[in-house]
C-alpha cells in the first residue's frame, strides 16, 4: 500500500468517529458544527472517492431528487432580478449566503454519510445525537429550575443552546419519535426503564418550551404512526389517541407555559373571527394560504420568482395588493410555510421535486424494522413541521434534516448491496 492510499485509508477510518462527533455536535449548537465543518470538508475532498457518489446517484431515487431540487434551486438564480442585501430578505437573495448555508448544513451532511460512514456506525450517530439531546435536556432542566442561564433561555422557556424554542422543540419532538422506538422494542429491563424516565423528563421538557411548533409536528406524527403500525388492530388505536389526548390534557393543566401557549393560539382564532385581526403568530400562518392567489400568476406558477427574489417579491406583493396587513408578510417577506415557499420560488416544478423528497423517504424499501420507522418518522414529522415554519431557513432543521436523511438513504444501499451478494452466491 503507497503512502497517499494508506493516508486515504486512515481518513476514512477516521471519518466514522468524525460524523458521531457531528452528530453529537450539530444538536448542542449550529455555530461549532459549522466550525466542524470547516475541518471536514478539506479531509472529504483529500480523501474523495467519486464512484460511491455515482452508485448513489445512479440507484437512489432519494438522493437523485435532493440534488435535482439543489440544481433546481441553483438555477432558480438566474431569473432572480432583484437582489437585495437588506437584513430580512439576506438569507434569500444572497446566493454566495443561501448556498453556503445549504451546501454546509444541509447537501454536505448527507454526501458525507454516504460516501464515508459505514453501515456499523450507524447505530452509534444516532446514539451519538441522542446522547447530546440528553445534554440539552439536563442544561434546559437547569435553566427552569434557576440553577443557570443561557443567553437564549428563561425559566419561563427553557431553551439551553437552540436559537429559539421553534428549533429547540423541533429537536426534542424528533428525539422523542426515536425514543418511543426504543423504548417499545428494547428487551433490557433496565435499559427500558432508563428509555421510561428520558422519555417522560423529555415530553415534560416539550411542553416546558413554548415551541408549538416541535408539539404539533409530535402530535400529528404520533397520530399518523399509530394508523401506520396499528390499522390492524382498532382498539389499539383507541387507546393511543386516548394516550395522547390525556398526555396533552395533563400538559395543559399542569405546565404554565403550554397552558399560556394554547390559551394565545386560541384567543388568535377568536381574534381572527371575531375582531379580523390576522397579525398573530398563528394568524400568519393561517393566512399565509390565503396570499397565494395574489403571489402566484400565469408568468411565475410554474418556475416560481426564483429563491433570489421569494422574500422582497413576497413582502413588495403583498404590501400592494393583500387586502391585510401582517408583518412577518410586509416586513420580512416570510410566509411561515416550507412548502409555501417552495412554490413561491420555484413554482410548481420545484414543489414537486420538493414533494418528490419526502415521497421517496416515505416509500423507500428498507428491511432494518427501526430505520424504516426512522423513514417514516422524518417525514411526516418535517412535513408537518413545514405547515408551519420554513426547512431550508432554519440550519439548525437542515442539520437534523440531512443527518438522518442520510442514515436512511446509507442502510436502502447497503441492504441493495446485500442482497446482490446473497444472489451471487
Amino acid at each position: 500500500m503507497n503512502g497517499p492510499t494508506k493516508i486515504r485509508t486512515k481518513i476514512n477510518f477516521s471519518f466514522n468517529y468524525l460524523i458521531i462527533l457531528y452528530a453529537f455536535v450539530m444538536p448542542i449548537s449550529v455555530s461549532k458544527s459549522d466550525d466542524f465543518m470547516k475541518i471536514l470538508i478539506p479531509l472529504w475532498i483529500i480523501s474523495f472517492e467519486y464512484t460511491k457518489i455515482l452508485v448513489f446517484i445512479k440507484e437512489s431515487r432519494l438522493f437523485q431528487t435532493i440534488l435535482l431540487l439543489t440544481f433546481f434551486i441553483l438555477l432558480s438564480y438566474l431569473w432572480s432580478t432583484e437582489i437585495t442585501t437588506t437584513p430580512t430578505h439576506f438569507y434569500y437573495s444572497d446566493i454566495y449566503d443561501y448556498f453556503y448555508r445549504y451546501f454546509v448544513f444541509f447537501l454536505f451532511p448527507i454526501i458525507m454519510i454516504l460516501t464515508k460512514l459505514k453501515k456499523e456506525y450507524i447505530s452509534l450517530v444516532i446514539t451519538s445525537f441522542v446522547f447530546a439531546m440528553f445534554i440539552n435536556e439536563i442544561i434546559s432542566y437547569g435553566i427552569f429550575f434557576e440553577f443557570w442561564t443561557t443567553p437564549k433561555g428563561s425559566p419561563e422557556n427553557p431553551v439551553p443552546f437552540h436559537k429559539n424554542h421553534i428549533t429547540y422543540s423541533t429537536f426534542l419532538g424528533f428525539t422523542i419519535l426515536l425514543s418511543i422506538y426504543k423504548f417499545s422494542h428494547i428487551k433490557t429491563n433496565y435499559i427500558r426503564l432508563l428509555l421510561l424516565f428520558f422519555l417522560v423528563t423529555m415530553s415534560i421538557n416539550l411542553f416546558m418550551s413554548a415551541g408549538r411548533t416541535g408539539q404539533f409536528s409530535l402530535f400529528i406524527t404520533l397520530i399518523l404512526l399509530s394508523l401506520i403500525y396499528l390499522r390492524k388492530n382498532i382498539k389499539l388505536i383507541i387507546f393511543s389517541f386516548s394516550i395522547l389526548v390525556l398526555v396533552f390534557f395533563i400538559a395543559y393543566n399542569n405546565m404554565t407555559t403550554f397552558h399560556v401557549r394554547v390559551n394565545e393560539a386560541i384567543n388568535n382564532v377568536e381574534s381572527i373571527v371575531n375582531n379580523k385581526n390576522v397579525d398573530t403568530s398563528f394568524g400568519t400562518r393561517i393566512m399565509a394560504f390565503s396570499t397565494i392567489p395574489y403571489l402566484m400568476n400565469e408568468n411565475n406558477i410554474l418556475f416560481g420568482v426564483g429563491m433570489g427574489d421569494k422574500a422582497s417579491y413576497v413582502s413588495t406583493t403583498l404590501k400592494n395588493d393583500y387586502p391585510y396587513r401582517l408583518e412577518n408578510f410586509d416586513i420580512h417577506g416570510f410566509l411561515h410555510n416550507s412548502h409555501l415557499e417552495m412554490l413561491v420560488s420555484n413554482g410548481l416544478a420545484g414543489l414537486l421535486l420538493y414533494f418528490s423528497i419526502f415521497y421517496f423517504l416515505l416509500t423507500i424499501v428498507i428491511k432494518d424494522p427501526f430505520i424504516k420507522y426512522m423513514g417514516y418518522s422524518l417525514g411526516i414529522y418535517l412535513l408537518c413541521f413545514g405547515m408551519v415554519s420554513d426547512i431550508f431557513f432554519y440550519r439548525a432543521i437542515m442539520s437534523i434534516f440531512s443527518l438522518f436523511l442520510g442514515i436512511i438513504i446509507l442502510q436502502n444501499q447497503s441492504e441493495k448491496e446485500k442482497e446482490k451478494l446473497n444472489e451471487c452466491h
